[in-house]
């Protein structure tokens, strides 16, 4: 194939959303079995872009008397299967944390409760939505801006290991969708249960 036809045809498949940009997931959270929120994400097509909105809301308590909240709101916007921009918003039992992402020509400048720091254009961050998230590629944390030193490990089909400065276990169908999360934290284990995208919004 000609150089010029090579070319366009890898440009074509870099700004080509993969299989996963049209799907929209929910679930469940669950703590030791009992319900305790959702994490929703919502995936729309803009032209050659992808946005993706992430909303997290969990909740504990003893009887009426609440224990524990945790919020969790983020914009991205990926090109292809590269990051452009990022926005998340955090409210964890009362600590506030804000992470902005945008691509510049030299990679990902993040601004964060770590400061500012630049990372690599293929940088993926932990919204767990996207497949990508168990290549081997750079890992954001979206809660406080940073790199995370994590190990992959592929289990089966479809299910993955993560262990180090991130550790649990995730699942992917094989269309690339999120199907599953299990980690256990503080003593408690926690399970992602698909719950029903209704109306085309999880």
């Amino acid at each position: 194939m000609p150089r010029l036809a090579m070319s366009v045809l890898f440009l074509i498949l870099a700004l080509t959303p993969p299989a996963w940009a049209s799907q929209d997931v929910s679930f469940t959270v669950l703590r030791d079995g009992t319900p305790i929120g959702h994490h929703r994400v919502q995936v729309q097509r803009q032209g050659e872009d992808t946005t993706v909105t992430v909303s997290i809301a969990l909740d504990v308590s003893f009887g009426f008397v609440p224990l524990y909240s945790y919020r969790h709101h983020a914009n991205e916007v990926w090109r292809g299967d590269r990051l452009i921009a990022l926005d998340s918003r955090t409210d964890d039992d009362g600590e506030a944390m804000a992470v902005t992402v945008r691509a510049t020509a030299d990679g990902l400048m993040v601004d964060g409760p770590d400061g500012r720091h630049l990372l690599p254009p293929d940088t993926v961050p932990t919204s767990y939505w996207n497949p990508a998230l168990v290549a081997d590629r750079p890992l954001l944390d979206s809660q406080y801006g940073r790199l995370l030193d994590i190990d992959r490990q592929k289990l089966a089909l479809g299910r993955w290991r993560l262990a180090g400065e991130l550790n649990l276990d995730i699942d992917y169908d094989a269309g690339g969708r999120w199907s599953g999360l299990w980690f256990r934290h503080k003593g408690s284990n926690f399970a992602y249960q698909p719950s029903p995208v209704i109306g085309g919004k999880p």
